[in-house]
This record gives C-alpha cells, sequence and structure tokens, in this order.
C-alpha cells in the first residue's frame, strides 16, 4: 500500500541508495553570467547592495556565495574556515555543532600539510572513535538547530560539524577575515593570512 511505500522510501537502505548533495557556487568576479544569478535570486546576499551589509559584515571582501543542497543524513565533517560565514537555512533543517578557536587543540585535527588540513581526523558521529581521541571529550562546544529562515554567523575559524536533519537547502557567503583569534590558530599549527 502507499504507506508501506512511503515508509520503504524513507528507511535507511533506500537513503543509503539515494544519497545526493549538490552544491553551486556564485561570485561576481565570474566571468560566467550564470555563477551571478543567486544574486537575483537572494538579492539580501548581494554585495553591490547596501543592505546586504547586514549579512556580509565587509561586502567588498565577499568570496562568493555557496548553495548547498542535500538529504537528510548528509554531514560535513568537523572544520574551520579562515573567514566570516553567515549561513541562511532556506528549507529543511541542519544542525550544527560548534566550538570557539580557543577548543583548537581538542579538536584532533590533520596536521597542517595534511590535504584535508583545518578538519577534524576522526568522525564525531562515531562515539567508537572517541576513544583515540581523549583531548576531544574535553571540548567545549555548543549546539544549534536551524530551521527554514534562520541565519547563523560564524566568525573567522569557528569550528562546526553539520548534519543535514532533513531535506535541507542552504547558502552561506564569506566575507574577509578577522584576526582576533590569530594566536590560538596559529599556536595550533595554522597561519593565519596577513593583516
Amino acid at each position: 500500500d502507499d504507506e508501506t511505500k512511503v515508509k520503504d522510501e524513507d528507511s535507511e537502505e533506500a537513503k543509503e541508495e539515494k544519497y545526493y548533495y549538490f552544491r553551486m557556487n556564485a561570485d561576481l568576479r565570474s566571468k560566467k553570467k550564470e555563477a551571478k544569478f543567486i544574486y537575483d535570486e537572494l538579492p539580501f546576499f548581494d554585495p553591490r547592495k547596501k543592505d546586504s551589509q547586514f549579512y556580509i559584515v565587509n561586502p567588498l571582501e565577499q568570496r562568493g556565495i555557496n548553495c548547498r543542497f542535500g538529504m537528510r543524513g548528509i554531514t560535513a565533517a568537523n572544520h574551520f574556515d579562515m573567514s566570516r560565514n553567515t549561513i541562511a537555512i532556506f528549507g529543511g533543517e541542519r544542525r550544527y555543532v560548534l566550538a570557539a578557536p580557543s577548543q583548537c587543540d581538542k579538536m584532533a585535527l590533520y596536521p597542517r600539510n595534511h590535504p584535508s588540513l583545518r578538519h577534524s581526523s576522526f568522525d564525531w558521529s562515531n562515539p567508537d572513535e572517541w576513544e583515540g581521541h581523549p583531548e576531544f571529550k574535553d571540548a567545549l562546544i555548543s549546539e544549534v538547530v536551524l530551521h527554514e529562515g534562520d541565519v547563523l554567523y560564524l566568525p573567522t575559524n569557528w569550528f562546526h560539524y553539520i548534519v543535514n536533519l532533513s531535506l535541507n537547502y542552504q547558502c552561506n557567503a564569506r566575507s574577509g577575515t578577522t584576526f582576533e583569534s590569530t594566536e590560538v590558530i596559529e599556536d595550533c599549527g595554522f597561519h593565519m593570512p596577513s593583516q
């Protein structure tokens, strides 16, 4: 019957067969016209508009918009970005686990020369892996669930681990770098760009 069919399509087995994640980018510096259409759809992110300064701290340093679409269960490994980040949820729900740059030494990061630098070296969602990283158990973290219409601002170098709680889509805009956490990030082995 229809109810069984809906449950079957939402089963973990079906989800594993149908995982998808899609990303597109908008950047005013791009010569491609299609790279700018997101600003037509999301004008409050457009760095050319004065009102966008509410969302983008320094519009002249915009790094483009990334829009992501994905199904329930997709995760983004814990990592930090070396610029400010504003994230807007346009549909669905996403869980963010956050940590300040001061927690860097507890994040079990890959070494600086690793291809996945700035990322934790283990899967946060797997408690079995925590045994190999006892420092992580002492990390001070916060958690928030963002719903459609919510906006999250992440300062430079803030750690974030993301779990899609439902089919969702979100867009984020990066806007320059601040330097208040330079010392702690450099103590952790990462070189900040010059001021």
